[in-house]
């Protein structure tokens, strides 16, 4: 398990609601009106809408791995996991801010997406600086500029559910192997 993410910089200051900024509630109806849709396609159907209350043309822009820099208190609001779900969707791989809501990121790494609170990151890095995120050693390098970041290691444990895309998928692999460790 190598748990190196690399990505282009999104930085989002202020203050980003699940319910408003990060995926407006209001996509959700066509979310449950299928009810026969796979995971990957309510993901898919999700991130075309991420953070399009801050930025319209965000899913349009977004690539595969990039990550989310957010200010303090990213994913503020209701424990609703829709949003954690429309930034996967989106491609993003990981969310990098000053501080975050312990029920979005419990939320969000039971999905799969890498959530760390890192002091100073908002002022550290510009939208397009390249990141490498080392989730096993703990530090977030801005290849750009040449800056480091430390912060608490995921465990082990974490990082195979982030690593396996999500506890439900991981649990899947568990079942199947046989192996529950």
């Amino acid at each position: 398990m190598s748990g190196i993410l690399r990505g282009r910089a999104w930085r989002f200051e202020g203050l980003m609601d699940t319910d408003c900024e990060i995926c407006p509630v209001e996509h959700l109806h066509s979310f449950r009106e299928d009810p026969h849709a796979t995971y990957e396609q309510r993901l898919a159907e999700l991130g075309v809408h991420c953070m399009t209350t801050v930025d319209p043309e965000f899913s349009a822009k977004v690539r595969q791995g990039d990550v989310i820099v957010g200010d303090e208190g990213f994913g503020y609001g209701h424990d609703h996991d829709h949003a954690c779900m429309s930034i996967r969707g989106a491609g993003i791989a990981a969310v990098v801010c000053e501080s975050s809501n312990s029920n979005f990121m419990r939320n969000s790494i039971h999905h799969g997406l890498a959530v760390i609170e890192v002091k100073g990151i908002l002022k550290g890095v510009s939208t397009g600086d390249e990141l490498e995120i080392d989730l096993a050693h703990g530090t977030v390098t801005d290849i750009t500029n040449g800056k480091t970041f430390s912060f608490v290691p995921y465990p082990d444990f974490i990082l195979k559910i982030i690593e396996a895309g999500g506890i439900y998928k991981q649990l899947t692999l568990q079942v199947q192997s046989g192996v529950y460790s």
